[in-house]
Parts: structure tokens; sequence; C-alpha cells
């Protein structure tokens, strides 16, 4: 995936994702379709759906400090469900939580660094979803030429990030995401 894309993704991966009358299209239902393949990774103990005809990436290392998250670049070991065209993705990663830190002290570090978005002149909302029923922070930032909504989350001892990003106004392709986001569960 083009380093510019995943950057921009990357930039708000906390979470998001507000009904906010936008008029999107409801999620699709991926577990009812015969053209979804099972993803599953190991190394962050989680499973999704994947359409027909998307790809799985999965990149190389291991996120471990925070310290490796920096807005703009790529975090070790995420994984991205994107299109043939990579014009939309959902990039999915997990870190240990470290020794001393709460699951919510994660999830606001996370936060502080994520910061305003890609730029100040996106309309910025927060919320909350459940994900793999798990409680999950959601961040969206819907710009000019591209929707991120990121949603971030703990789960056993790991905090996690699922970010979708897609061509502003593609409520076909952001129900396509929700589908997959929609189709997630953590594996114990």
């Amino acid at each position: 995936m083009a380093g510019a894309l995943l950057a921009a993704l990357v930039v708000t991966l906390t979470s998001c994702t507000s009904d906010d009358g936008d008029g999107a299209s409801p999620p699709a239902d991926m577990s009812s379709s015969p053209s979804a393949s099972q993803f599953a990774s190991d190394r962050h103990s989680y499973n999704l759906e994947v359409p027909r005809e998307w790809d799985v990436t999965e990149y190389d290392g291991t996120w471990t400090d925070f310290s490796q998250f920096s807005p703009g670049a790529e975090v070790p070991g995420e994984d991205v469900v994107s299109p043939p065209d990579r014009s939309a993705f959902l990039v999915s990663n997990s870190m240990v939580i470290p020794e001393g830190m709460s699951a919510d002290e994660w999830l606001t570090e996370l936060g502080r660094l994520i910061g305003p978005g890609p730029d100040p002149s996106c309309k910025m909302s927060t919320g909350t979803d459940v994900v793999g029923g798990e409680p999950t922070q959601v961040l969206e930032h819907r710009c000019e030429d591209m929707s991120l909504v990121g949603r971030s989350l703990t789960h056993a001892d790991r905090g996690y990030y699922f970010t979708m990003g897609f061509p502003a106004g593609d409520a076909t392709t952001e129900a396509t995401l929700e589908g997959i986001v929609a189709s997630i569960g953590f594996v114990d």
C-alpha cells in the first residue's frame, strides 16, 4: 500500500464513527456473503471477513512501544485490508499494553498521539461503538477528499486500533468497510 495512503490512515488511528446524519449506507452484512473469506491474525488474535477480490497485507514487525507510533508513518505489524486499486483501506494493529499501564491509560495515550487529525479543516467527531464485543472509542475525520474512521479498544492484555479510510462521499465503500469491522472477532 502506498505510504501516503497509510500515512493518512495512521494520522487518525484511534477511533471514529458517529451518527452525524450523513446518509451513509448501513454496514454490509459480510457474514451472509458467500464471496467473503476469513482472515485470522495469529499475532493480533483477531479474525475478520474480507470481501472477495480485496487483499490483506500483513506488514512485518511488531508494535511494542508508543515511540514506534508516529502520525504519518507506518507502524510495525499492521494488517491492511484493501481493494485491488488501494482506494480504501482498513488498517489494524495491536500491542501488548505496557506493564504498569491500565487499559484506560493506553487508550488515552493513543488518543494523545493521534491528535487533531490530518487537517484542521476536516470535520471531526467522536463517539463510541462496540467492536468484537468490546467497548470502543471512535474518532472520525471527514475531509474534503477522504474520510477516516478510527476505532481504538483494549481486549485482554492488548490495545488495538482499526482505522478505515475511503473516498469522501463513497457510501458503498464505507458500507463495505463497516461490514468488515462488524465481522471482527477476538480469539483468546
